[in-house]
């Protein structure tokens, strides 16, 4: 066996974990283990849609699962594949998956470790439960930095002189997309693998394990459902309060423009010289040609200040 093939064993169960898998460790895992060839091609990037298939000696599972790179504060989904059978579980990540790998180094023995490495179960439908549950509650977290992201933004939602307020609603926006995308057809898939496994294990055992699974994704997908509308409504408030200012600025802008055209009309006219034109001669004539102008326009700015325009 390849040595980039995680392994545990005990008398009737063998786990084998396997991250970033290539077409070569694929490969020796489906002879080994007699997997289908679409399954194995299944196992290999592009990422694949949640399913299910059913195969005479095993059943085949692929999810998606979100990830949360803290440097970048962007969730993508990554590729979790499961292969149960009845003396077996093959899993397989597109790329590391903390919470995943943290299960499998608590159950792999080492003399390193100060504190005993967890007994591996028996059954491969309790280990498949321990796995598909420490991956939906690797989840929380995430959902709880997305709702501290939202109320954030929210609180800051008259701030929109700050660019970086409608970047952080985009990022959001964005993280819920991927969020949602990972987390699609969980429900299904979990409640096809109660349905179809009973060639492999007791129905009524897994139905002890996996239904409080389906009840977490449908809590993940209904709080998702509700930050995708909430973070929505905050995009559509900011958008608006930047389009009331950039319309109340063209407001003010056209104004401006409105006084100062006057102001060049009147001073081209007093300035013409033409018979009957004032001030030309006039002693002090620029004086009150200024003058002039300053009350045509303090009477347009007293005139859009009584209508409120200004």
């Amino acid at each position: 066996m390849d040595k980039s093939i995680q392994e545990i064993k005990n008398s009737t169960l063998t786990w084998a974990h396997i991250v970033a898998p290539n077409e070569k460790l694929s490969q020796e895992v489906g002879k080994r283990f007699g997997l289908h060839p679409l399954d194995v091609q299944d196992i290999l990037p592009p990422l694949q849609r949640p399913k299910l298939e059913d195969r005479s000696q095993y059943l085949f599972l692929i999810l998606l699962f979100p990830f949360y790179n803290r440097a970048t504060k962007k969730i993508s989904p990554i590729e979790v594949d499961i292969v149960i059978g009845k003396d077996f579980l093959l899993t397989f990540s597109s790329a590391p998956l903390f919470a995943l790998d943290q299960l499998f180094r608590e159950h792999a023995p080492s003399k390193k470790k100060k504190i005993p490495a967890q007994i591996l179960p028996d059954s491969p439908s309790v280990l498949l439960y321990k796995v598909l549950s420490t991956l939906e509650h690797y989840c929380f977290p995430m959902i709880t930095h997305i709702s501290n992201d939202i109320d954030a933004v929210e609180s800051n939602i008259f701030e929109v002189k700050k660019i970086e307020n409608i970047n952080e609603v985009l990022r959001i926006k964005t993280n819920i997309v991927n969020f949602r995308k990972a987390m699609n057809r969980h429900t299904r898939v979990i409640k096809q693998l109660i349905e179809k496994a009973d060639k492999l294990f007791s129905v009524e055992e897994l139905s002890l394990y996996f239904n409080d699974l389906v009840e977490h994704t449908e809590d993940i997908w209904g709080m998702l459902e509700n930050f995708s509308d909430t973070i929505d409504a905050i995009h559509e408030s900011h958008t608006s309060l930047l389009n009331l200012r950039s319309n109340q600025i063209m407001q003010r802008f056209t104004l401006f423009t409105s006084i100062i055209f006057s102001l060049t009309l009147v001073a081209t006219i007093l300035v013409a010289r033409a018979p009957g034109t004032p001030f030309i001669d006039w002693p002090f004539g620029f004086l009150w040609i200024v003058i002039v102008m300053g009350i045509v326009g303090s009477g347009m700015f007293a005139f859009y200040k009584l209508r409120k325009w200004m």
